[in-house]
């Protein structure tokens, strides 16, 4: 490789800014990418050659006894390529992998053309240029593509295809253009333009799409000069939300994002996800199409904050008269990669847990989201245990003992914690046990958050003391080897005090008002209606009631929350029986092993299979979540 450069990057010309504010004004287009007048007078400029690798004839290496460099108008062509071994070549170190377009630019005076050799690493492309021009008529030949799958220095090389080849042959450059990866966008038969990061054409010199599974994102997004823009076709007009599913790590956040589409910018300033690949949807603005056809969009940097700007996994066009905004509650659960569920025998059940993230999976089907019960029966945040508890066999386990355990071997993006139910341990209140309550969830709230980990707290189920009758104490006893009738007084104290702590910042969702209410209705017409059979433990009703609290505090739609059962979400969308198989799959498989790996003072408890076994299960269960077989 010779002293000179083999390769030259295309870069902004670096006019005066005035100039550029004058340019700006003027020019609509600048090689086929549109130039916004909208755009405020400080918005920066993305060169659109960004990542084209130009090969010139200046900078070859040629070799053989016909083909030689000649100065010619413009700059150097290579001329002659009489003999088969006539060829030029160009090394060069990448500073991204991807695909590209491959682009000839030469002439041929012969009456046949030329036929035209590339080869690039893994690929070898032939290029006919037409014949009969004249030694300046050069033209601008595509080649075909071929993808660079690591950023490696690697050779270009261009000879003459033909044996015995006659007529001139004269060649300027070899450029190579970034180009989409992905398949063409195409417009759903609900309206909804989906533009994935693979379709998207990277115009960059560090960013690249990542097609890594656990990525599939555009990411790698160091240089705030590199900016990605898509291709599409709108076939129905009208006015759409702009979604970006947008992921940034830990203090990464902050960076200026401009996104241009039908002649409008819309800025957005990028929000920490917590990681790079938690993707949260992000609703940034209305486009207009006021005609059906080709169009484009690009997302630019225009500041960075920090060490990078953020990933993008894709952009989705939704009608706006469709388009419900996702409520903010939800973004956490979206952007969280792991939820870790805490709570007793009722959450051990499992159902409500279930539904919550089965509507999840189908409200953000692009979210990454892995939901693990670890709910044990009898535990308390309390910390207390009624003498004699399990007939003397083991005193109610604290999760405190397990929390640290948690935390440190699942590393949970969020916690939700339901507790109350044992907390009390079915005594009337007492001010001592209200206050073990309130220090037991204060405790588990801040050890949690300590650890960077946001907590969603759920206020208890009802106790029923109907299906016990003849089995509850009354008020007044030292002791109660039977629940005390007037518990649910003692829980709904403590759902009050879980309530009120949403003052202090506190995530609280109630299911236990919505529950009584619910009971009292419908204990109305029915003497006989119940929520609990044994009074303690939800019903199918039950936890379908628990399970539609937290939809609403998720932002579900009204169709799904006003529903007395879960029939209505499964016939809500035609994925949702296969996604509820598969969510409960997965629950169920990693339930008991995660227990039992993690550790607790529970006995009695089943072990479950070995934990690799388990999570090879519940991997395919995350398959079939994906879609895919």
């Amino acid at each position: 490789m010779s002293g000179t450069p083999a390769l030259r990057f295309t870069r902004p010309s670096g006019f005066p800014w005035l100039r550029l504010l004058a340019a700006l004004a003027c020019a609509a287009v600048l090689e086929g990418s549109l130039i916004l007048d909208s755009i405020a007078a400080g918005a920066k400029v993305h060169d659109p050659d960004r990542g084209t690798l130009t090969f010139s004839a200046e900078t070859a290496v040629v070799s053989g006894p016909g083909v030689k460099r000649e100065t010619a108008g413009a700059g150097d062509v290579l001329s002659g390529w009489s003999d088969p071994a006539d060829r030029a070549r160009w090394d060069v170190k990448p500073t991204r992998w991807g695909r590209y377009d491959v682009e000839l630019v030469g002439a041929a005076t012969g009456p046949e053309g030329a036929l035209v050799r590339i080869t690039l690493p893994g690929t070898n492309l032939v290029a006919r240029i037409p014949g009969g021009g004249s030694a300046e008529a050069v033209t601008r030949i595509p080649a075909g593509r071929f993808y660079l799958a690591k950023s490696d220095p690697f050779s270009v090389e261009v000879r003459r295809a033909e044996e015995g080849a006659s007529g001139g042959l004269r060649v300027r450059s070899l450029t190579l253009r970034p180009a989409p990866e992905g398949d063409p966008i195409v417009q759903g038969a609900d309206g909804v333009l989906v533009l994935p990061s693979s379709a998207s054409t990277t115009r960059s010199v560090t960013m690249r799409y990542e097609p890594a599974t656990n990525k599939n994102c555009c990411g790698y997004w160091v240089d705030a000069s590199d900016w990605a823009e898509w291709t599409y076709e709108v076939l129905r007009p009208g006015t759409y939300d702009i979604e970006v599913w947008q992921g940034c790590g830990g203090g990464q956040g902050g960076s200026d994002v401009v996104i241009e589409a039908a002649g409008n910018a819309y800025p957005f300033v990028v929000e920490e996800t917590g990681h790079f690949q938690n993707f949260v949807p992000r609703r940034v603005g209305r486009v207009t199409y006021a005609t059906p056809g080709p169009y484009t969009l690009s997302v630019k940097p225009q500041r960075k904050q920090a060490g990078a700007v953020m990933d993008i996994r894709r952009i989705r066009l939704v009608p706006a008269n469709t388009a419900a905004v996702p409520a903010p509650a939800a973004r956490d659960w979206v952007a969280a990669r792991r939820i870790v569920v805490l709570g007793d025998s009722i959450t051990y059940g499992g159902e409500w847990v279930e539904w919550v993230e089965t509507w999840l999976h189908l409200a953000f089907p692009d979210a990454q989201i892995e939901v693990l019960n670890l709910g044990l029966p009898s535990e308390t945040a309390s910390g207390l245990s009624e003498a004699g508890h399990a007939g003397g066999a083991f005193p109610r386990p604290d999760v405190h003992e397990r929390l640290g355990r948690v935390l440190e071997k699942l590393r949970p993006d969020l916690i939700v914690a339901c507790y109350g139910m044992n907390d009390g341990i079915y005594f009337p209140l007492g001010e001592e046990r209200f206050r073990k309550f309130q220090e037991g969830m204060t405790r588990l709230h801040d050890r949690a958050e300590h650890e960077g980990v946001r907590v969603v707290h759920v206020t208890p189920p009802v106790f029923d003391p109907v299906p016990l009758a003849g089995k509850t104490l009354p008020a007044g006893l030292d002791a109660y080897p039977s629940p005390y009738t007037g518990y649910n007084e003692v829980l709904d104290r403590y759902s009050e005090w879980l309530l009120a702590r949403r003052t202090a910042g506190w995530e609280v969702v109630d299911v236990h008002g919505p529950m009584n209410r619910f009971l009292s209705e419908h204990r109305a017409r029915d003497p006989k209606f119940l929520l609990a059979g044994d009074g303690v433990h939800a019903n199918a009703q039950g936890h379908w009631l628990m399970a539609r609290e937290v939809l609403r505090h998720l932002g579900a739609p009204d169709t799904i929350v006003s529903a007395e059962t879960p029939d209505v979400l499964l016939t809500s969308d035609p994925r949702a029986p296969a996604v509820l198989a598969a969510v409960q799959r997965r629950q169920r498989a990693l339930k008991d092993p995660w227990l039992t790996a993690v550790g607790h003072q529970r006995p009695g408890m089943a072990s479950g299979r070995p934990l690799p076994e388990a999570q090879r299960e519940a991997a395919e269960a995350a398959q079939q979540l994906q879609g895919k077989p």
